[in-house]
């Protein structure tokens, strides 16, 4: 079968490849189109035939009748719904009372008998529905709707019935031009599948098999060298293509063996894209650490004739984009707190001026004592344990925001902290420090009493430090989801301070957890880093003051 396939030209491989595509679109076109048209008249004849029972329950000529059934009577209910169906163009319309009897029905020797089909027991109860059932007509259907006198007492129904075959000539003489028209529609993209054919060879350039092999190694050439990482495995989770960016993104370019065929899991740990392959269900824009490395992948499963084959993943490096927001949260936080001074050195200056344009010079004197002593003691707080002048000075100024806020800011310092040597630790610390901060700010806004306590502890292992207040605290539904990024309770556009925290974090080898909060009100959180992470190295303690 092959050999034949492969002896055929490539003109009648494509008039047949087209040909076979199109009738299958056709036959599956027309099977919908037809199922979309009978359910269509389907649900028009349910509409109708409910209006049609609704309208006719509710006459007035009707409900007299009904209650009276006289041969008169009963001659008038007859005439009615035949003329009714006739004008509705339905199929039958029948009234029968309480007990099932009917009173009138297209055809007069049924009149009298009890009503078939099984399904008007509802009706008899009250009930106002459609049903498709078999009735002396065939199957059809059938609206039934309740009678009631004028005292509210049911004393019959009606029934409206529209046959199913009837639905169905209406359905296939609607198919009908539909099946011409893509017979048409056939015959024409055969003649433009032979038109096709002839000018294969331009459309290919008159390129042979072999050359166009080539193509397919230049293409695989062009994946290996674009900007973009590029992971591909197989079913049983071995590589099977990797270019060069991923092993540069990844920190494996370096290595000499030849990964290609290697388990996914021994290359390149934790990647979840053997899960995806497994699953079946693609991954987008998902920020992942591997090998210490900060990636934005998109994992995807490969699916070759409708079986999975294998998965792939696209990667771009992370890391210099999460250290400029970093550094940006860094900067928005000295100057949040330069301004935070900056506020409250001129509305000092305002009250010096005004003291000594009015020359009251003891209360002058009073008011630069006052300034002077509190300066100094919230500096020598922080200055006497906090070496480092960038975090110390950070620190400091969140006293200036506190009292903007009218908060109660205190530090409580065990230990002290040597210089840090690293600007990019150092920006950490105060990513960290100021979210941490803020963030109590922000809980405590609201409060008449609002107090925020930081204890920093640093010894020789670890500089540990936690943040309280005595805010509303955090819900146990939000405490699951507070470190992820884009989740706030402040509203939209929130959701990144918390986030970069824990990146800060993670980066230093630390971690955070919320303290236990039992029987009190309010937040903590509580963080401790290696010292050694702080220093890269250094032999730099917390019992001593250089480095």
């Amino acid at each position: 079968m092959n050999y034949f396939f492969n002896r055929l030209s490539l003109k009648v491989k494509l008039i047949s490849l087209i040909c076979l595509v199109f009738i299958l679109s056709v036959i599956a076109q027309n099977i919908y189109i037809i199922h979309v048209v009978n359910d269509e008249y389907l649900n028009l004849s349910r509409q109708r035939t409910e209006n049609i029972a609704t309208i006719i329950s509710t006459s007035d000529s009707i409900i007299e009748n009904l209650q009276n059934p006289t041969a008169n009577n009963l001659e008038f209910i007859q005439n009615y719904t035949e003329q009714a169906r006739t004008f509705a163009q339905v199929d039958y319309i029948v009234i029968f009372n309480m007990q099932g009897i009917r009173y009138s029905h297209p055809n007069k020797d049924k009149i009298g008998q009890l009503i078939v089909g099984g399904d008007e027991q509802r009706a008899l109860q009250g009930e106002s529905y459609t049903s498709i059932a078999k009735g002396t007509l065939g199957d059809a259907i059938r609206a039934f709707s309740p009678i009631y006198n004028k005292q509210q007492q049911q004393i019959g129904a009606v029934l409206v019935g529209q046959t199913l075959q009837k639905i169905n000539h209406l359905v296939a003489r609607t198919s009908q031009p539909i099946w011409l028209s893509l017979i048409a529609s056939l015959a024409i993209a055969i003649l433009l599948a032979s038109l096709l054919s002839r000018n294969i060879k331009k459309i290919l350039y008159g390129l042979e098999p072999l050359e166009m092999a080539q193509l397919f190694e230049e293409r695989d050439a062009i994946i290996r060298t674009v900007k973009e990482g590029i992971v591909v495995i197989n079913r049983e989770g071995c590589i099977t293509q990797i270019n060069n960016e991923a092993r540069r993104i990844l920190r494996i370019e370096g290595k000499k063996e030849n990964i290609i065929g290697q388990q996914i899991a021994d290359v390149i740990p934790n990647t979840r894209l053997y899960e995806v392959m497994m699953t079946g269900i693609a991954e987008y824009d998902c920020e992942q650490n591997i090998n210490g490395v900060v990636i934005l992948t998109n994992r995807t499963p490969l699916f070759v004739n409708d079986s999975l084959v294998g998965a792939i993943a696209s990667f771009r490096d992370m890391t210099e984009v999460r250290s400029l927001a970093e550094n940006l949260t860094g900067v928005n936080r000295y100057a949040d707190a330069l301004r935070s001074q900056s506020h409250e050195f001129n509305n000092k200056l305002h009250v010096i001026y005004g003291l000594a344009f009015n020359n009251n010079k003891q209360e002058l004197i009073d008011y630069l004592e006052e300034i002077i002593g509190n300066k100094q003691a919230e500096s020598n707080i922080i200055s006497q344990a906090i070496k480092d002048p960038i975090v110390a000075g950070f620190l400091n100024s969140k006293f200036s925001r506190a009292r903007e806020l009218g908060v109660s800011l205190s530090f409580n310092v065990s230990g002290i902290l040597a210089p840090i040597p690293d600007s990019q630790v150092t920006h950490s610390l105060v990513t960290i420090f100021g979210n941490l901060i803020d963030n109590g700010l922000d809980a405590v806004q609201f409060l008449d009493n609002k107090q925020i306590q930081v204890n920093l502890s640093i010894n020789e292992e670890a500089f540990n430090f936690e943040v309280n207040d005595n805010g509303e605290g955090i819900s146990e539904k939000d405490m699951q989801h507070i470190f992820k990024k884009g989740f706030s309770t402040k509203g939209d556009n929130r959701g990144i301070g918390l986030y970069l925290v824990v990146a800060s974090i993670d980066e230093l080898n630390g971690h955070i957890q919320l303290c236990d909060q039992i029987n009190k009100k309010g937040t903590c959180f509580k963080v401790s880093l290696p010292l050694k992470q702080l220093y890269r190295g250094k032999n730099c303690h917390g019992r001593r003051t250089d480095c």
